[in-house]
Parts: C-alpha cells; structure tokens; sequence
C-alpha cells in the first residue's frame, strides 16, 4: 500500500496491484479460526474492517488507474467477505460486478452463497434472527433464480450451501428453484423436464424448425444421486409435504418407460388441433436404487405426518426389496461356491430390515393405539428374527468354507467385528443436515473444473462386514420385540380394562361381527375377551389330620381349640369366632377385671 502511494496510481501496472490484492489480507483459513476462536471466547472478530479498507482501496485504484478488476479478482474478495460472514458486501461486489459487465460463473454465486449460509451462524441476539433468516432466504432464491435466468450449470457446493440456507425456514419456493437448476425435475410433473427449458430450446430456434426431429439442448444438470433422493425426501418430509415426497419416491426409483420409444394411441387424434412436438419426448426421468436410509427416512416423515397405510405399504416394499435382494445374493454364492467364486464379485444388499424401518411404524400404532397394527407389527418383527437367524446361519457356514477352500482370506479378526460401531441411518439429531460434503473451504479446488461423475450403483461384497451388521440387527431387533411386545400387552390389557367398565355399568360397546353398539352381559363379555378376574377365597373344611391327645383322661373342655385355617379365618366373622371357640387362659395368669 505504502508502495501505491508512493509511486501514484498510473505508473503501477495492472499486475502489480492484483499481486497486492491477494496479498493485503491473511489468507482465509486463518481468518476462518482466529474468528472461530473468537467466537468461541463470546467476542468477535474485529480486523475485519482493516483488511476491508485495503481490499477496497486496491480496487479503486485498479479503476481509477482506467484498468478493469478482472473477476478473479473480485473472487478474491468475495472469498474474504464469506469467511467472515459479510453478506451484505458480498452481495454488494455481486452488483458491481454486474455494472462492469462481467460474466459471472458458478464460483462467483457459490461464494455469495457460502458468505449467506456463514451469515446465519454469526451470534445474534434471539428476537432478531427471525428477520435474519427471512432476509437471508429472500437473498438465497433470488441468486438461485438468477443462475436459472441465466443458465449457469449448478455444482454441489452450491446445492449443499443452498439446502442450508432453505433448510432455516424449509421454504418450498426455493428448493423447487433448486431441484429445478441443480437435476432438472419439476415437483409439479416429476416425470418429465421442466417446461421453462422447453421454452428456452423453442426460442433458440426459428419457428419453421420448432418441428425438427433434433432434441433441445438441455443445461448440463448434476445427476440425481442417492444422496441428492435422500435429502429431498427429508426436506420435503420436515415440511410437511407427503404427497411430492410419495410423488418423488416413486417416480425416482420406479420411472415410467421413456416416451420416446413408446407412440401415443392419441397421436392421431393430436393432428386434429395441430403438430405435436416430437422434441418433449426425448427425456430420460431419474432413475435411483434406494437403500435402507431411503426407507428410514420416508417412514420417519411418514410418522411425523402420522400416516399408517403409506407407512405400512412402504414398510411392505422394503421387506420385499430385502428378500429379492437377500435370494438374489445366495443364489449367486450358491452358483459362486461350485465355481469356487471369489466374494469380491458379488454386489452387496442395498436394504436391510432393521429396527429404524420397524420403530416408526410401531410408533403410530401406539400413538394413536391401533392394537391391529400392534399386532402386525409384532408379527412381521417376528419374522424378521428368524430371517435373520436364518442368514447368520447360512453366511457363516459359507465363510468357513471359502476359508477352507482358500478363496477367501480374513480380514478382520473376530474382535475387530465385535467393535463395529452402530452406522448412521439418517440425518444427525439436529433439526435438519445434508449429505452433502461440507462447504468450509469452497476456494481449495474450482467447482467448474471437478468433472461430474455418477455415483457407483454398488459395493462389493464382504462377508465379514455382513455378519457384523447382521448380528448388530440382530441384537437390535430381539431388544425391540421385547419391547414391543410388552407394550402390545399393556394397551391390550388397557383396552379391556376400560371396555370391562363400561360392560359393568350397563353400558353398550362395539362389536366388530355385529357392526354396531350393543349392551352384552358380564358372561359374554368374559368369554369373548377371555378376562377372567380374581377369584374371591371360598371357605371349605380342614382336610388335615388332627393328632389325637396326649392325655386322654384330659377333659374336652381343657383342651385348646385347633387354630383355624386361613379360609376359615377368612370366612368366618370376628364374633362368630369368638363365640364358637372361647379364649382360653394362659397358665401364669387370670382373666377378668383386675
């Protein structure tokens, strides 16, 4: 700086002063701990406004020397803004980038971003972060429908920066932007493009070609992976909305057959009101295997929205799912053990029933005390133990046979197994996460240069692991049976207590095979709900053998009485006692009056 101003600001030549700009300030991993250190200690960082002062005073005289700050060189300081949470400077630079008519790109907005998501974490007293989270949102979609407007390609760090951002207030006009610009899918017609891409393919052609066979050109769209399914399923599910969460499910991993292999038999009939667009058929909806946290998560939402039948339905699919899986898997070590098969080559199960997919089911159930559910899930509990069993039993015999043959050596040893932590299901116990890679540090590799790759549709195979997470279930699921069982019990027993108190005091109740409120005697109701109360003690005769006298010369009338028997003492009254056996004397003393 003292440089600058010595030398004036026209003899500088341009690289000089973008030198100097990358060079005023600390870089921003140091900047990031010493202001979470601050943070830490109640206070905050306060050399924010003297590196701001330099940055700012470089760049005007970048332009007032005529030049033009290069975009890098306004990346550099919107780098610095978002480490310290600035948002309204960044967004600030955003403008006057946009005045100087420079092209902006993906890590320009992923930086603006990063400086909002940073900005909701700054301390702030209570009664004012309301309003800092909707002017944060309100700035979040207005960036996300500018890259739309403008056709900017999304990447994952700006999806995960967005998602913590929408996630604050679960707004739905954002995060449809989002799933729009970022994998291209409409929440309104999941199974086809959106219509505003159409629109901008139509328009980049002349009219008398809008017919031609060549499809649209689509923006480059980041693929719709599991984790991507996994977190709009927990958005959607969080805020309530259980029909685009079904909708999305179900349109993501059973698509519908592409259009443009299969003719309409209305084509015909679409002559009559003009030409149809062949260029709508050309699209390929997404296609994801889901796997057990897909179903944890659609059956917890499902729970929050206290939804039975689609919790149980789902609950159905992912038994099914586990048991193709699971016959698929043996039948290929079946076959794998003839040819002597590495397990290296075999895919690994995707689902897997597991206490998390049974627990919010049960947890309805109980709720609202539905004992038929109860029941089913006790019973479907059941059989998932024994499955269990069952595949212990079997993968164990398999892996002492590959290790007899030599075709499989282990890696673990049994105390390594016994040590394998319980594995994440879902998101944290926070309010809400992502599972997406976090965005601490978005200037260590340009987003734009990472080449998009889809994820690997399976992993291998390892015996070891799969006994490992297969005893840790099974574990898990004795101890919720158990549970569950107890409490199925208890509400049963609830149940007939309080159906019984209506039965004694004359009350009507609903019978399920008379389909209608009926008054039924005490009798009945015993029988029928197999409710048999305590039997009051009955008085019967002392069955035991009395032993004769010791001294037969010895009067009747001397000889104390039998104590009774715990029914006779029962039975009979305190002054029917006493006047059927007198109180005798004890020797030693006198009775009466003193």
């Amino acid at each position: 700086m003292d440089l600058l101003q010595f030398y004036g600001r026209v003899k500088v030549p341009l690289d000089i002063h973008q030198g100097v700009l990358r060079n005023c300030a600390p870089s921003t991993a140091q900047i990031r701990v010493v202001a979470a250190s601050r943070m830490r200690e109640g206070g905050r960082y306060k050399d924010s406004l003297l590196y701001e002062a330099r940055y700012r005073d470089v760049i005007r005289n970048i332009r007032a020397s005529g030049d033009i700050p290069a975009l890098e060189d306004y990346h550099c300081v919107l780098d610095f803004f978002a480490a310290i949470g600035n948002y309204r400077h960044a967004l600030l630079i955003l403008d006057e980038i946009a005045e100087l008519g420079l092209q902006k790109n993906a890590e320009t907005y992923q930086l603006c971003l990063h400086a909002l998501a940073h900005g909701l974490t700054q301390p702030i007293w209570h009664l004012n972060r309301p309003k800092l989270v909707d002017e944060i949102t309100e700035h979040c979609k207005k960036l996300l429908a500018e890259m739309s407007q403008s056709n900017i390609p999304y990447t994952r760090r700006i999806v995960d920066l967005a998602f913590r951002i929408l996630k604050e207030t679960l707004n739905m006009e954002g995060f449809t932007t989002l799933l729009k610009g970022a994998y291209g899918i409409d929440l309104a017609y999941p199974d086809r493009s959106p219509l505003q891409f159409w629109d901008e393919g139509n328009a980049s052609q002349p009219t008398e070609d809008a017919t031609a066979t060549h499809p649209a050109s689509f923006p480059q769209r980041l693929p719709f992976s599991l984790t991507a399914l996994n977190t709009a399923l927990d958005y959607l599910g969080r805020a309530g909305e259980v029909s685009k969460m079904v909708q999305l499910f179900e349109i993501a991993t059973n698509p519908l057959p592409s259009s443009a292999s299969n003719q309409s038999i209305d084509d015909d009939d679409d002559d009559d009101f003009g030409l149809s667009n062949p260029q709508v058929a050309p699209y390929n909806p997404p296609h994801v295997k889901p796997n057990t946290t897909t179903f944890h998560v659609l059956l917890r939402s499902l729970h929050l929205a206290d939804h039975a039948v689609l919790a149980r339905h789902y609950l159905l699919v992912a038994r099914e799912m586990e048991r193709d899986q699971g016959r698929q898997l043996e039948g290929l070590i079946k076959e794998g053990l003839i040819k002597n098969k590495p397990s290296d080559e075999l895919p690994s199960p995707r689902v897997s029933m597991t206490r998390s997919l049974l627990l919010p089911v049960f947890s309805i159930a109980n709720d609202n005390k539905n004992v038929e559910l109860m029941r089913w899930i006790v019973h479907k509990t059941r059989q998932t133990v024994r499955r269990k069993h069952f595949s212990i039993r079997f993968y164990q015999q398999v892996r002492a046979r590959w290790v007899e043959e030599g075709v499989y050596r282990p890696s673990l040893s049994e105390p390594e197994l016994e040590e394998i932590d319980d594995l994440p299901l879902g998101p944290s116990s926070s309010r809400f996460s992502t599972f997406f890679d976090p965005s601490s540090s978005p200037r260590s590799a340009s987003a734009q240069d990472i080449p998009i790759a889809h994820p690997t549709e399976s992993k291998p195979f390892h015996i070891d692991l799969h006994l490992a997470l297969l005893r840790r279930d099974l574990d898990q699921l004795v101890e919720f049976q158990a549970h569950i069982e107890d409490a199925l019990a208890r509400t049963v027993q609830r149940v007939k207590e309080r159906l019984g108190r209506r039965v004694w005091g004359d009350k009507n109740v609903f019978l399920r095979d008379a389909r209608n409120r009926q008054v039924v005697s005490k009798e009945f109701w015993r029988a029928r709900v197999n409710y048999h109360p305590k039997v009051e003690p009955v008085a019967r005769p002392n069955t035991r053998l009395q032993r004769p006298p010791e001294n037969p010369s010895r009067t009747p009338s001397t000889v104390a009485p039998a104590e009774p028997t715990f029914h006779e003492a029962v039975v009979e009254s305190p002054s029917q006692y006493l006047h059927a056996h007198p109180p005798v004397g004890v020797p030693g003393q006198t009775t009466g009056s003193s």
